[in-house]
């Protein structure tokens, strides 16, 4: 199988969709496209920086992924501008340019795009014999950084256009079409998060931590961590990852620390080390429609974990404790303090055990068998 992928930026964040590819590229061909964008720019230093480095990029036209060597990564010269028919007419002779694969000879060979930047479906001719797969990770219209306004009209020409649409929860599945609909929730790479790891040296050891690791956004509960915080001055936070939202309140209290993000391969030196893993997530559209990764990296870690209550961690709530108010999670996390110092408790293999067989081997098993009766 030959597969085109737009995503996001390769490396930029470990996505399910890197997961997935990277494992579908061991037995097949695969071009990937770094993300072609889902807002108009805005006249910001984060955007004036972004398009900057988009534009470096674009000096290498073929590129090499800095962790595999199975497929090319390609950047293309696309203007972000997509609410212009003009803007779509140059992009899609620029991927045509841009990408070898959709120039060859091999004219009856199926094309497979596996699309999850919903705007790429205006850059592509879909040919009788190739298939569209949408993969749907989030619920666009309350995810951060996405201009859903101009994102919407392009996931609406991806749904209809698409042969198989993957998404990965009960909330997105009742937002497609259900003939062509399944649901695809995220793997683990459970190897990686279960190996004992040596502690970062970065853990206090004399103190529990709790921690969280992940983008730090509007998703995030900020308030919650400090009145947990407040509450409990013998406990450490540990905040690992990129933060879009001002930290300096809750940076201020002197048990809080923050690390900006760390290789993937690094996260098992923290996240088996700390005696709580946290999702102190607020309840609004995404969270609701979103299956963190996290949670199962944190599984498959072992420490005890508490979280505020979405329905992605419904299916652990045996293994998760799982708080409604303030002061249900405050009282979670003195529970888990205590599990993860209780020698007689099975705790870190119990919730290890609830991911053991949810691997993104399997996952992408999974995808290739369903794609072998299409095509």
């Amino acid at each position: 199988m030959r597969f085109i992928v737009f995503g996001e930026d390769w490396a930029a964040h470990p996505s399910s969709t890197q997961h997935l590819i990277k494992e579908i590229s061991q037995e097949h061909e695969v071009s990937w496209v770094n993300s072609v964008g889902m807002r108009t720019p805005k006249f910001s230093f984060k955007d004036i920086k972004r398009v900057f480095n988009k534009f470096i990029s674009l000096f290498s036209m073929r590129k090499k992924s800095e962790f595999l060597n199975e497929f090319t990564v390609y950047n293309a010269k696309i203007l972000p501008w997509h609410q212009f028919s003009w803007v779509n007419i140059l992009n899609k002779q620029q991927i045509k340019k841009t990408i070898p694969l959709l120039n060859t000879s091999i004219d009856d060979d199926p094309i497979i795009y596996w699309i999850s930047v919903p705007t790429a479906i205006s850059m592509i001719d879909i040919r009788e014999q190739d298939k569209v797969i949408y993969y749907c990770g989030d619920d666009f219209s309350g995810l951060d950084g996405v201009d859903y306004n101009l994102v919407a009209p392009f996931e609406k020409e991806l749904i209809n256009r698409a042969d198989i649409i993957y998404v990965v929860s009960d909330a997105l599945k009742q937002k497609m079409p259900h003939n062509k609909t399944f649901l695809l929730r995220h793997g683990v790479d459970f190897k990686l998060f279960n190996m004992p790891a040596n502690i970062n040296e970065g853990l206090q050891k004399q103190r529990p931590t709790l921690g969280f690791y992940g983008s730090i956004s509007n998703w995030v509960d900020l308030d919650l961590l400090k009145q947990l915080v407040k509450a409990r001055p013998e406990y450490d936070l540990l905040l690992i990852g990129k933060s879009k939202v001002d930290l300096n309140e809750l940076l201020a209290l002197k048990n809080v620390k923050h690390i900006e993000a760390i290789n993937h391969n690094q996260l098992p030196h923290f996240s088996q080390h700390w005696q709580v893993a946290l999702l102190p997530f607020v309840d609004n559209a995404q969270i609701r429609a979103c299956d963190p990764l996290k949670l199962k990296e944190y599984l498959a870690s072992g420490a005890p974990i508490v979280s505020t209550s979405f329905p992605a961690v419904d299916k652990y709530k045996e293994t998760v404790l799982i708080a409604n108010d303030v002061q249900g999670f405050i009282e979670r996390v003195d529970w888990a303090v205590n599990l993860s110092i209780s020698s007689g408790l099975m705790w870190r293999q119990n919730s290890s055990n609830q991911v053991k067989q949810e691997s993104w081997q399997q996952k992408s098993h999974y995808v290739l068998n369903q794609l072998k009766s299409v095509l």
